[in-house]
């Protein structure tokens, strides 16, 4: 029973009104205690006159009385609402259904923004769901999303809102929602009977906001009114799933980001940028997005990880600071308050996260420090492997995804985990305050070097498709692993993974990225002539020559070839042999690359290796293309496919597949042709490999060209140019260029034929490719009449291209784009032949190419 005291307090003391209040209202201390925000015994002391009302409890009383004794806001910190608007009246006896207002859904102070798709699902489940849990991780904006989704949906019974973040401790639970529905004590009946029987004549739709430190509490409370009140329905807002019984859990995702790709209407008309935009306008309301570089602002926002409370904090330093200056300062402004506002607790994101952390158990905050080391989506097994945590980490995880930590990506093998880079951040200073950062870090990059050596027979094996995705979805983390073991010195496990993963950045395009980090490990190896090392150089020299760098090449797999002969490893000195047999085939060396071939074939099929031999095959074919023994070539083709496809290793088919209809385009052979290449295309498309795509698409210009069915054949050779310049491959580009030259002059488009093959000419220079040089040149000289000669000024066939554009009026990242080169290397060209020819600029260099002939092909 609740003490009264033994006289009365005036009406209008503050203890007066106090007592006066709860009257009207119905209200026990405890209840009225909660709403104050303030404890039980405090209420008690006040009315009994043993303690006074301190000034601050006063205003409180103040505060609480002007909001109409209603319950505070909403304490989202994604949302901080208004208070809820309007009095609210006392509750009759329960034997009397309730009164019919309660709690109001709390009033925004902003503008909803964006998340139409959101709500339409909000929408139908708050229709079809009697407990809906809005999981996410704060910051997230649940609860604003769950006021504007109900708003929408309009709910026939009553809504009563019920804020959990003072609720402290498990057993004020039912006190704060019995307040709510406004169900007063009753001598001997438990309160939550109470409730229930009130909800049970008069349903209510509830809302539980911010039920994550009380989620056992809560998850129990929600049994025990939907089994007593058919006609409530609940909906909570929390970060960790509640794990009730009938729960249908849906995940609040962060705001839609543009991508880095995005125009500048996409970037506009995210969600993300509408946000920052609506809230920098509210700071100051002459903020403008055309004063701002809006991929400036979208990158910001993916940054912030599309969190509303981060980009709604981030945007309140629009004025101080440039948006620049915020992207660049972000994480620093983020964890200080706003300039002039008194320290609020939970208004920073940093506050937020933290007590996301504390909720979780000490094993899952462990797991969590060392989960942080991945860059990319990892899966169970690499968690496992990581962490060293075993079978355990599969709980665990389940725990932190429920917690909302982890971002859960399904896939029909194996489902894939991140974390949002905040909650990365901060997971990482967990993991450096542990100590135990180093060891984490060495399992994660030994790990992932594990991963790298096992793709480079998994890359050409049945499974391709499956250890591409693989590779795909840890890119970052192969980077990072090789970064690490780099920086630790730990050059044998470097160089192997190193060495392994030329087949991934061979068929990613990534040659010139691969060919970095293996000249800087076997830079830093120095003498070092093990394994290891041999396998480095091979891989190495694969890449050179892919690139075109064929002088480099031919050094290395010399190299290789040394060091793997002496250590008796045959099979991989057949592959140093086929390397160097390669790269001696792009010189125009023909003898020389066939004595490496042919030692490469004895060397497989001494091992037995019939997919290694199936491959060898196809070098030999090859180099009798080039030595004109076409049926020679055709054999051994065809003698390389049956082995093939009796592997059914897809992307080895289709390169095999390719060359023999290159091979039977030159025969004119076009139906045996057509059939080889359609299958050898769909091979490619389906396993998105650039070079191949690249190759198919040439071979079928090819087709086109020797049927004179000119437009076919240019949209088939630019097609492979695109696909030749994603992958790195410039000898294959030169053919393809040349293609394209010849067949835009058919179509009457000379000054771009003649681009095209000025184009090719040049890059044939670069590469050192007699053979592709010799068609590039005929083809000009069949195609335009020009013949090549010495060009003025010493000038090379690629800067007499570049003089050209310059002299048609191209900038410098326009002639970079035309000649596939980069603006840098244009810059490089443009200032040897300022130095050469004696001249000061872009004016007279124009002039010059006017003077001599250079621009006469230029419309």
């Amino acid at each position: 029973m609740d003490g009264e005291p033994p006289g009365g307090d005036p009406a209008g003391s503050p203890v007066g009104r106090l007592r006066q209040l709860r009257a009207e209202r119905g209200l026990s201390q405890e209840q009225l205690a909660h709403l104050l925000g303030v404890s039980f015994a405090t209420v008690n002391r006040w009315e009994t006159g043993r303690t006074q009302m301190s000034a601050r409890a006063r205003q409180a009383l103040a505060d609480f009385e002007a909001r109409g004794g209603s319950a505070g806001p909403a304490t989202d910190p994604a949302v901080a609402p208004s208070p809820p608007a309007g009095p609210t009246a006392a509750a009759p006896p329960v034997s009397s259904p309730p009164a019919p207002a309660g709690p109001a859904l709390p009033v925004a102070q902003s503008s909803f923004i964006g998340r139409d798709r959101e709500l339409g699902e909000l929408v139908g489940l708050l229709e079809s769901s009697r407990l809906l849990t809005l999981i996410g991780p704060g910051g997230a904006g649940k609860t604003r999303l769950a006021v504007e989704a109900l708003s929408r949906a309009a709910p026939a019974v009553p809504v009563t809102f019920v804020p959990l973040e003072t609720v402290r401790q498990p057993g004020s639970l039912i006190t704060a929602l019995a307040a709510g529905v406004r169900v007063p004590d009753q001598a001997g009946v438990p309160l939550a009977e109470s409730v229930a029987a009130a909800l049970a004549e008069v349903p209510r739709l509830i809302v539980l906001d911010g039920a994550e430190h009380l989620r056992d509490a809560v998850a129990a409370l929600a049994g025990q009114l939907l089994g007593a009140a058919p006609g409530v329905r609940i909906v909570v807002t929390s970060r960790v799933l509640l794990g009730a019984p009938g729960e249908v859990c849906w995940t609040v995702p962060p705001l839609d980001c543009p991508s880095a790709a995005a125009g500048a209407a996409d970037v506009a008309g995210s969600d993300a940028v509408q946000l920052f935009v609506a809230r920098a306008r509210e700071r100051l309301p002459s903020f403008s997005v055309g004063d701002v570089p809006p991929h400036a602002i979208g990158e910001l926002c993916r940054r912030l990880d599309g969190l509303p409370l981060a980009i709604e904090l981030i945007a309140g330093w629009v004025g101080a600071l440039s948006v620049r200056e915020i992207l660049q300062q972000r994480a620093v402004l983020l964890d200080q308050d706003a300039p002039g506002a008194a320290p609020a607790r939970g208004r920073r994101l940093v506050d937020v996260v933290r007590a996301s952390y504390d909720l979780l158990q000490p094993e899952e905050q462990r797991l969590l420090a060392m989960l942080s080391v991945f860059d990319g989506a990892f899966t169970v097994t690499d968690a496992q492997e990581v962490s060293a945590a075993g079978p355990a980490a599969a709980h665990l995880i389940r725990g932190l995804v429920d917690s909302s930590w982890l971002v859960v990506t399904r896939g029909r093998e194996h489902n894939r985990f991140s974390m949002l880079d905040t909650m990365r951040t901060f997971a990482a200073a967990r993991l450096a305050e542990s100590g135990t950062g180093p060891a984490v870090r060495q399992r994660h990059a030994e790990h992932f070097a594990a991963l790298a050596q096992a793709s480079e027979s998994g890359l050409v094996g049945r499974d391709a498709p499956e250890w591409t995705a693989r590779l795909a979805a840890a890119t970052a983390d192969l980077d990072q692993a090789l970064q690490w073991l780099e920086s630790r010195g730990d050059l044998r496990l470097g160089l192997d993974m190193g060495a392994a993963l030329w087949r991934w950045w061979l068929l990613r395009g990534r040659l010139s990225y691969g060919r970095g980090w293996l000249g800087r490990l076997l830079a830093r190896a120095g003498q070092r002539r093990d394994e290891s090392a041999g396998r480095a150089f091979c891989s190495a020299a694969l890449l050179a020559a892919e690139n075109g760098d064929y002088g480099e090449a031919v050094r290395q797999a010399r190299l290789a070839l040394r060091i793997l002969e002496r250590l008796g490893v045959p099979d991989r000195t057949a592959t140093a042999a086929t390397v160097l047999g390669s790269a001696y085939r792009y010189l125009g060396d023909l003898p020389a690359a066939r004595r490496s071939f042919a030692m490469a074939m004895d060397l497989r099929a001494g091992l037995g290796d019939r997919r290694a031999l199936s491959a060898a095959l196809n070098n030999m074919a090859l180099l009798e293309v080039d030595d004109g023994d076409l049926a020679r070539a055709r054999e051994l083709f065809e003698q390389a496919l049956v082995i093939k496809r009796q592997l059914g290793e897809r992307r080895s088919l289709a390169i095999g597949l390719a060359n023999l209809g290159d091979l039977l385009t030159r025969i004119s052979q076009w139906e045996a042709a057509a059939r080889a290449l359609a299958e050898a295309a769909a091979l490619a498309a389906d396993l998105g490999n650039p070079q191949l795509i690249g190759t198919v698409q040439c071979n079928l210009g090819n087709v086109a060209t020797h049927q004179r069915e000119w437009a076919e054949a240019a949209g088939h050779y630019a097609a492979a140019v695109a696909a030749y310049q994603e992958a790195g491959h410039g000898h294959d580009a030169v053919e393809a260029l040349t293609g394209l030259g010849r067949a835009s002059c058919r179509l009457g488009r000379a000054d771009e034929g003649a681009g095209h093959l000025r184009a090719a000419e040049a890059l044939a220079g670069e590469l050192g490719n007699p053979q592709r040089l010799a068609e590039v040149r005929a083809a000009l000289a069949e195609s335009t009449g020009a013949v090549a000669g010495p060009l003025p000024g010493g000038l090379t066939a690629r800067q007499a291209e570049v003089l050209r554009l310059l002299a048609a009026g191209m900038s410098n990242k326009q002639i970079a784009a035309e000649l596939y080169l980069s603006p840098a290397t244009v810059e490089r060209h443009l200032a040897t032949i300022y130095r050469k020819l004696g001249l000061a600029g872009r004016v007279e260099a124009a002039r010059y190419a006017l003077a001599h002939g250079l621009a006469a092909t230029m419309s």
